[in-house]
């Protein structure tokens, strides 16, 4: 069984979007809670998010805070938490059908990975399995065991990311590649020009749109 974190902060439209695509895609049979963990949105995400959640059949723990930090609410996460596989979600992150299950299935083959990484890296194509990376960004599927030390805060946005430089657990990204989407990066509106307002208010940061040659991210559900 499986504990998951979504996280979000401010973001209503990409929250509503990619918690209906959580919701819908998810195999609840396989996780035990879900906790959800709001940083001070202003916006509507936190009303829209609590009444979402009680809309699940999946045991939820809805955490309101402000912690102006990536970093903080996934390490309160992983000290609330109690099961050996933990994962974590952002508010921009498109989840396709049976990701869940292609995760746990690549951790099962690969007793000595730690952390797996979701996006898009690894050939189309490829056997299952994984591709070894000295990091695997911020979302992802997590052995606890890897936590004999937690990340610190660094700034608004890094520390997730440098700690595991420093870790020496195992890291790599899933094999073959699931379309995992960040709506951060896509290319075409409305979440373009909607991300275009999130920098300007300063609720986000700015990212290379993808290419449009990868439009398999996107396509199980722009149609």
């Amino acid at each position: 069984m499986v504990e998951l974190l979504y996280l979000a902060h401010n973001r209503l439209e990409f929250t509503r979007e990619t918690f209906g695509a959580m919701a819908r895609n998810t195999d609840w049979s396989r996780v035990d809670r879900l906790h959800v963990y709001d940083d001070a949105s202003t916006d509507g995400t936190r009303g829209y998010l609590r009444e979402a959640v009680s809309e699940l059949i999946v045991p939820t723990s809805f955490v309101e805070g402000k912690w102006g930090s990536s970093v903080s609410p996934l390490v309160d996460f992983i000290r609330s938490s109690k099961a050996e596989i933990v994962g974590k979600i952002d508010n921009d992150t498109m989840l396709p059908p049976g990701w869940l299950g292609r995760c746990l299935e690549v951790l099962d083959r690969s007793p000595e990975l730690d952390l797996l990484g979701i996006e898009a890296f690894a050939k189309r194509g490829e056997p299952v399995g994984y591709l070894p990376a000295r990091h695997i960004g911020g979302i992802g599927l997590f052995r606890r065991r890897a936590f004999t030390t937690t990340p610190s805060r660094n700034g608004t946005y890094s520390g997730f990311t440098e700690w595991q430089m420093r870790s020496p657990c195992k890291k790599g990204w899933i094999r073959p590649p699931l379309p995992v989407c960040l709506l951060d990066r896509v290319p075409f509106d409305p979440w373009k020009s909607l991300s275009e307002r999130y920098i300007r208010s300063g609720v986000q940061r700015p990212w290379t749109p993808y290419d449009s040659s990868w439009s398999w991210l996107w396509e199980w559900w722009s149609q």
